[in-house]
């Protein structure tokens, strides 16, 4: 499945950066956001297949700023 680009670019490398400075794990932070960590993977280093939508990736990528504190201008590329 390919990701329509209608939806803002998540900044995976950003995201990723926040988790390692907070100190916490993949499995942590995806327990926290009730997400496997295959789709923290897929939203800190691209993809979708674990994915149905591009707005199901995007509403968990959310989620996972929202636990670490982050604004959209943090990890959004429009």
């Amino acid at each position: 499945m390919t990701m329509p680009n209608s939806y803002a670019n998540i900044l995976g490398d950003k995201i990723k950066e926040a988790r390692e400075k907070a100190s916490l794990t993949r499995e942590g932070l995806a327990k926290q956001a009730c997400l496997s960590v295959r789709q923290l993977e897929q939203i800190e280093g691209g993809g979708d297949t674990c994915f149905y939508s591009a707005a199901i990736k995007l509403a968990s990528a959310k989620r996972i700023a929202n636990i670490l504190g982050m604004v959209d201008e943090e990890y959004l590329e429009r």
